[in-house]
């Protein structure tokens, strides 16, 4: 589960304290300051996994800064991503001065100072990444600092929802004792890598570096889109070739290696969810129409057809024998 801290049982007192003393053992070290004559209020919930530290951070209008002190005082550092979802935030780092707003990311480096001030109440993610596991080079975290990200559309629209669904399902990655398996940590913080370099594709595009590791990484983002939009009885290679802005036949061109086609495996991925689905006690009682139907396939008999060929049984020989 996630650790939350939030103002419940502080003492107005002990406030600034308690919340300068919660966002540093969070993320990085900062002073926090709320407007004259209101009390800051707030609260965060963080998770850890495999060194990565993701957080949701609601709380009132207030500044926070990282000053040289806490940098020079600071054991590790780190690249941070925010992604502003709700108010808006000024932000300071080095000679930059940008305004964010709700659909907007930005990257900070925690070995310099910087400054965040909310006018009003806010809402934000910060996924905090350990700078040495960073896949971009100093001079490529140097430009990008305080550089104001738009991530609402393309493919920073999409690795941003892609990052957000990765927090907000952490904790499938602690269970029981709370402790990530490996496999599970290192592939969520691959992941994670892999989608920050997307999200920052535009700002640093003349980086050949950057282009190369875009390049590497779009069959697997290909694959991911497919995997989230199965339900979509439309989906085929025309359309993913779209929402990622290629042709389809350099679509096909990277699925060559592989042997097999677009659509193969976009069939073949539907009716993998099935046979799971048909597994799994928790969807006993939904008919195969529909499990068929959930995985976007739209022909019945087709589906029975396609089922029964590769997997030498049908849809409901396979259920009465699970």
């Amino acid at each position: 589960m996630p650790g939350v801290l939030s103002f419940e049982g502080v003492v107005p007192g002990d406030r600034a304290e308690f919340w300068r003393d919660a966002c540093t053992r969070t993320f990085v070290g900062v002073e926090t300051a709320g407007r004259p004559g209101e009390a800051i209020g707030g609260r965060v919930r963080a998770y850890e996994v495999d060194g990565l530290a993701v957080g949701d951070i609601a709380a009132t209008a207030q500044s926070m800064t990282r000053t040289q002190r806490l940098v020079d005082a600071a054991e590790a550092h780190y690249l941070l991503l925010g992604m502003q979802v709700r108010g808006a935030a000024g932000i300071a780092q080095g000679d930059r001065r940008i305004r964010l707003d709700p659909g907007d990311c930005v990257v900070l480096e925690s070995r310099r100072a910087f400054e965040l001030d909310f006018a009003e109440s806010f809402g934000l993610w910060v996924f905090a990444f350990p700078r040495h596991l960073v896949r971009l080079g100093e001079q490529d975290q140097r430009r990008l600092a305080a550089r104001r990200v738009n991530a609402r559309t393309g493919l920073a629209g999409v690795s941003r929802r892609a990052l957000l669904d990765l927090a907000r399902n952490a904790g499938e990655l602690t269970r029981n004792t709370g402790e990530p398996s490996r496999s599970q940590s290192s592939g969520a913080l691959a992941l994670a890598n892999d989608l920050l370099v997307t999200l920052l594709g535009e700002p640093l595009a003349e980086s050949p570096r950057l282009a190369g590791s875009l390049q590497r990484t779009l069959p697997l983002r290909i694959r991911d889109h497919i995997d989230r939009n199965l339900a979509d009885p439309g989906l085929d290679p025309v359309r993913v070739a779209a929402a990622f802005g290629i042709s389809t036949r350099y679509l096909h061109k990277l699925f060559r290696p592989e042997r097999e086609t677009v659509a193969h495996y976009i069939r073949e991925r539907r009716l993998e969810q099935v046979r799971l689905r048909l597994l799994d006690a928790r969807f006993a009682d939904r008919p195969v129409s529909a499990l068929a139907f959930d995985a976007g396939f739209g022909d019945l008999s087709g589906f029975n057809r396609a089922f029964k060929a590769r997997y030498g049984v049908s849809p409901r020989e396979l259920r009465r024998g699970r």
